[in-house]
């Protein structure tokens, strides 16, 4: 009897389990790639499969409840901001700062009343409208503070931490400041006659530009004025560089630069580009036979606009137009139901129905759906963050 058998080693058979593992390896990749590039290629260019996936594949939608969240006590009268990584919230003089997980990370005293913010990358300007105080947040610090002449109506700062500052009430009609990073003031602009609606700087920290609004004539004039950083801290003679004038009767809302030169003007007929002297519109909100109800330029290379589409009570909608603000390359992303509210930063918006809010990016994709029980109050955004504001708490959602 036989109790141990050895069968003769085949290296030939060797070899055939060999060669054929590699080919069986060999077509299960093939297979996976194939199916990982025809789901790709569908995300892409499928709208449709794309809506479809995001909920179902990729898991993209929250629920409320489901996120980190701070209890703030409801009808109290507090001031609240997304920048960076962060939430920023003012609650009379006091300004408690939060991280992603909703910890309190920092508490600082900051002397405000009504309080005015900006924000950009890891920077962020508070003022006190109507007052004199200005406070520069990066990170949990106050980098610094000062209190100004006249009285604080706008401020902004760019992404290094340059902070232009309007103000109001002093013998000019409206004065424009301008800090750097360690908050040395480095000059400032005296308008004599018109109002200022709003200030930006480039993102070299190269030039301020200023939007303002002349009235005294029988139409509105709305003029954009540029200024060398560089000349107006040395000379008080020929800072201007460029003179915008938009059309007649156009509004100026708000102000951005997009990196260096690139500067967009938002008003209440459109938006537009003005670059080295030239001008050009971007977006027309008086199209015929459609209904424009939001617009921003607060992204780092893209600018947006809702139309509000409705065929019935049952079937709303709303189209977000997405324009790369350099080549011109032209998005959708369609929503169901009317939005309430817009928020933006960076490469996030946030479109807010009510009890949803949908976070798309610049490509028209979205980022994640938010589902809340109840009403949504209030969404800021940062290019990390969100901050859904509910009457009695506030969740984080990590973008």
């Amino acid at each position: 009897m036989k109790l141990i058998e050895f069968k003769e080693f085949s290296r030939e058979n060797f070899v055939q389990a060999i060669n054929k593992r590699k080919v069986a390896i060999t077509i299960g990749v093939s297979i996976i790639s194939l199916i990982i590039l025809t789901f790709i290629l569908l995300y892409v260019f499928n709208p449709g499969f794309r809506k479809w996936a995001d909920t179902h594949i990729l898991m993209k939608v929250v629920h409320e409840g489901s996120l980190s969240s701070i209890d703030i006590d409801e009808g109290e009268n507090i001031s609240v901001y997304a920048y960076d990584k962060y939430i920023a919230i003012i609650n009379g003089n006091k300004m408690e700062i939060y991280n992603s997980s909703a910890k309190s990370v920092a508490s600082h005293e900051v002397n405000v009343i009504t309080p005015i913010f900006d924000a950009n990358g890891k920077y962020m300007v508070i003022g006190d409208k109507g007052k004199q105080k200005v406070y520069l947040v990066s990170g949990t610090r106050i980098l610094w503070n000062t209190d100004i002449e006249g009285s604080v109506s706008r401020v902004s700062v760019n992404e290094n931490g340059y902070v232009s500052v309007v103000c109001t009430g002093s013998t000019y009609k409206s004065v424009v400041c301008v800090y750097d990073t360690d908050g040395s003031q480095l000059f400032k602009t005296y308008i004599p006659s018109n109002t200022i609606i709003d200030s930006t700087i480039s993102s070299d920290n190269k030039l301020l530009s200023i939007a303002e609004v002349d009235t005294s004539k029988t139409s509105i004039q709305s003029i954009i004025k540029t200024i060398s950083i560089k000349d107006a801290t040395t000379t008080s003679n020929g800072a201007f560089t460029n003179t915008y004038s938009i059309p007649e009767n156009a509004l100026v809302i708000n102000i951005k630069y997009q990196g260096n030169k690139n500067l967009l003007c938002m008003c209440d007929n459109g938006i537009y580009y003005l670059y080295d002297g030239n001008m050009n519109q971007l977006m027309n909100f008086n199209e015929e036979n459609k209904q424009y109800s939001f617009a921003g330029i607060n992204l780092s290379n893209t600018i947006f606009e809702i139309e509000e589409s409705s065929d019935g009570i049952k079937n709303q909608k709303s189209i977000v137009h997405l324009k790369n603000s350099a080549s011109g390359k032209n998005r959708e992303y369609t929503i169901d139901g009317i939005a309430k509210e817009t928020a933006s930063s960076d490469d996030n918006i946030a479109i807010n129905l009510g009890t949803e809010v949908y976070f798309i990016n610049s490509k028209g994709w979205l980022i994640k759906q938010y589902i809340a029980n109840q009403e949504v109050k209030n969404v800021i955004v940062s290019d990390r963050l969100a901050a859904i504001i509910f009457k009695d708490k506030i969740e984080i959602l990590i973008l």
